[in-house]
């Protein structure tokens, strides 16, 4: 069967590898059929994620349809679509018990510390497995893995209709995010550095728009009445300079949530935190959100594919990565197309 492979930073290739089999009882065989290009398949590409062991199959977007089960498999039959939760834990460290496996002691993840679905089959656990309705196009359904993103952050934020959310970074996690928030009722705004991005954001529903490059935090908020500060700030870009100039933009009791893996110290001003009883949190991949995303979409409270930006065959991923690279304002999500016998 057709795998896509990093064999080693910046040579990626479509290649043959062996027909993927059933490794359990309790596991599901997937055609796959659609999955999504993210931040960390780019950053296996350029050789800039501790975390990955080359050559690497990527991928922790995707979905498909059901071809085989295990014998020990209850509740998915041939047949089902499913999306598919990349994330593996041990399930018997403190953070497993606590119920929080995204954050477990031993966490990997498919398509970065181990092989992804961008395969043509791909053997699933069970529980790994979300069933989504067949009417739902593939490229939506895998989308569902970076909506959860969002719904987790949003959640570790305790997001409600009357907030007033700032989202920093308006790429494809950004824009999930926004979406997710608005269905919530929340009022949103967003910043990033590049106008093509805001303009599609706020196509998308943003109620305001930040040119961080010519508008400060400060400067917008007085330049609009209605708009006293922010209750709910979410960092989708990781830069050290961002958490500094969200917290003197906090109204007191706000909630900060933070995704980005920086390792750069930023100056945080610990009285603006104190203050204002500020919360500060962490949101890493998603823990039992893919039901609530799948719910979402087929209840149509939100649409992924208006992040969907371009579409490629999967056997073309080198042009999808060219484009990432040399035109990145004008993507937003790109998805591999694996369903090359429709």
């Amino acid at each position: 069967m057709k795998a896509i492979l990093i064999k080693e930073p910046h040579k990626i290739e479509v290649t043959d590898i062996e027909m993927e089999q059933l490794k359990s009882e309790k596991d599901v065989l997937i055609k796959v059929k659609a999955g999504g290009i993210c931040g960390s398949d780019m950053h296996g590409y350029h050789g800039t994620s501790p975390f990955i062991n080359y050559p690497v199959v990527p991928g922790h977007e995707f979905a498909g349809l059901v071809t085989e089960v295990g014998a020990a498999v209850k509740n998915i039959k041939v047949g089902d679509h499913v999306s598919v939760d990349p994330v593996m834990s041990c399930g018997v460290c403190y953070a497993c018990k606590s119920g929080r496996y995204n954050v477990c002691s031993d966490l990997k993840v498919r398509g970065v510390h181990v092989d992804g679905g961008f395969k043509e089959y791909v053997s699933i656990p069970e529980k790994a497995c979300h069933k989504i309705n067949k009417n739902i196009p593939w490229e939506v359904a895998c989308l569902v893995e970076p909506f959860t993103i969002a719904s987790q952050s949003l959640s570790r934020g305790g997001i409600n209709k009357n907030d007033i959310v700032f989202i920093a970074g308006a790429g494809a996690i950004g824009l999930t995010i926004l979406l997710t928030a608005k269905s919530e009722g929340a009022t949103v705004i967003i910043s990033d550095i590049s106008d093509a991005k805001l303009k599609r954001a706020k196509a998308l529903g943003a109620d305001y728009t930040i040119n961080t490059l010519n508008t400060s935090l400060e400067a917008f908020i007085e330049a609009h009445e209605s708009i006293e500060g922010f209750t709910l700030a979410l960092d989708a870009v990781g830069h050290p300079s961002i958490i500094e100039s969200i917290l003197p933009s906090m109204l007191p009791t706000g909630r900060v949530v933070l995704l980005g893996f920086l390792k750069a110290p930023s100056n945080l001003i610990q009285m603006e935190v104190t203050k204002k009883e500020l919360d500060i949190k962490g949101s890493r991949l998603s823990c039992n959100k893919f039901t609530v995303v799948v719910d979402c979409i087929e209840q149509g409270l939100f649409n992924p594919k208006k992040i969907i930006s371009h579409t490629f065959e999967y056997t073309k991923v080198e042009e999808a990565i060219d484009l990432l690279i040399n035109k990145p304002d004008e993507c937003c999500k790109v998805i591999l197309n694996f369903d090359l016998e429709a």
